[in-house]
């Protein structure tokens, strides 16, 4: 049976004009969309203790020197001592929850054949003087804190977005790094290894 179709019926194709304009806008929805799903993946919050990849790696630790938020200055100078390397914010969520696993460590330190032999330093990158000194005496942080205030510091360690944490060794050599938050067993796990490795 023959369907009729009346000329009222029939779609007429869109000029060449209008057709262009509509590939250029379903390609900007495809490319905003692409671009949320990054967006998405990049604050998605990472494992605790999650060891990433950097070029630091195996080499000499970058410079890390400045101003402490308790006065007077500072200088990394490993001299023997495992050194751990925190970079944080005042701003941030997962850096106030492992300020106490890095006190529970530093507690549970002693009861292992390294415990003397650690440091931590805290370096605060993408905020205010006044909003860091209040976090530090909030949480009552008891190692010292560099403000990296011009972000020379985590430009130098290649640190963007906080919490990141890195292990160096009593040779002043980097070991590792941690993106994200850590937690008091995994830094007990890292030392245990570190010291396995280097003594």
């Amino acid at each position: 049976m023959a369907v009729s179709v009346s000329r009222d019926e029939v779609v007429p194709p869109l000029p060449p004009k209008r057709r262009h304009a509509l590939r250029w806008v379903l390609g900007v929805l495809a490319l905003a969309v692409v671009g949320f799903a990054v967006a998405a993946a990049s604050v998605r919050p990472s494992s605790p203790n999650a060891v990433a990849p950097s070029p630091l790696v195996g080499k000499e630790s970058p410079a890390l020197t400045g101003h402490l938020l308790s006065g007077g200055s500072y200088r990394l100078h490993p001299a023997g001592k495992y050194m751990l390397v925190n970079f944080f914010a005042s701003w941030c969520t997962p850096c106030r929850a492992e300020t106490a696993a890095f006190e529970r460590f530093l507690a549970e330190a002693p009861s292992h054949p390294w415990g003397s032999s650690v440091h931590i330093v805290g370096v605060t990158v993408n905020d205010r003087t006044s909003s860091a000194q209040a976090f530090v005496q909030q949480l009552k942080v008891t190692w010292p804190v560099v403000f990296d205030g011009s972000g020379v510091v985590g430009l130098a360690w290649g640190v963007s977005n906080p919490p990141q944490t890195f292990l160096v060794a009593p040779n002043g050599k980097v070991v590792t790094r941690i993106v994200g938050q850590v937690t008091a067993p995994g830094l007990v796990s890292l030392m245990n290894l570190a010291w396995s490795t280097y003594g």
